[in-house]
C-alpha cells in the first residue's frame, strides 16, 4: 500500500470510451427530463460535463484509496453528479436563470437516481413534495456539500 504522494500515479484525462460510458449512465437518469419538465432547447457545455465526469472518477479513486478499496456506489455517484451540476452549472437556457435550470436538472437527476436505485435493490424512496420543494430551494440558494448530498441520498432510501 502506498502512503507517499510520489508513489501514486498522476490522474490522466478520461479517454473517449470512459466518457461515453459515463454519458450513458447519466442519460438513464435524465430520461424524459424535457418531456416531464416542459423545458426544451437546453444547451449543455460538453467541456463542463467532461470535467464533471473527471471529478466523479477522481472521487471514485479517493474512495478506493482512503476507504481501503471500498467502492463509491451508485447513490454516491449520483449525488456527486448533482453536486457538480449545482457547482459548475453545465446547462443553460435563453429564458431560464442558469441557477434555477441547473437546480431543476439536479433535483430531477437526484429523484430519478433514487428511484432507479430503489427499484434495482427492491427498496423504496421516502420523498415527499415538501422534501422536493426544500431540496429545490436548497439546491438553488444554499451551500450544500458533496457529503451532505450523499448522506441525504442514502437516508431517503428505505
Amino acid at each position: 500500500m502506498a502512503n507517499i504522494p510520489k508513489e501514486f500515479p498522476i490522474f490522466t484525462k478520461l479517454d473517449e470510451r470512459q466518457i461515453t460510458l459515463l454519458r450513458s449512465r447519466v442519460k438513464v437518469y435524465f430520461k424524459d427530463f424535457e418531456l416531464n419538465c416542459g423545458i426544451t432547447y437546453i444547451y449543455t457545455s460538453d467541456s463542463v460535463m467532461i470535467e464533471i465526469y473527471e471529478r466523479i472518477e477522481k472521487r471514485r479513486i479517493y474512495f478506493h484509496i482512503f476507504y481501503n478499496g471500498c467502492k463509491m456506489g451508485e447513490l454516491n455517484e449520483g449525488a456527486l453528479m448533482c453536486f457538480w451540476i449545482l457547482k459548475l452549472m453545465p446547462f443553460s437556457h435563453q429564458e431560464i436563470p442558469t441557477n434555477e435550470l441547473n437546480a431543476k436538472i439536479a433535483l430531477y437527476l437526484f429523484n430519478n437516481m433514487l428511484l432507479f436505485y430503489a427499484r434495482n435493490n427492491n427498496r423504496k424512496v421516502n420523498i415527499t413534495n415538501l422534501i422536493n420543494n426544500d431540496l429545490f430551494y436548497s439546491f438553488r440558494f444554499r451551500d450544500i456539500s458533496k457529503e451532505s448530498i450523499m448522506t441525504l441520498a442514502k437516508s431517503l432510501i428505505i
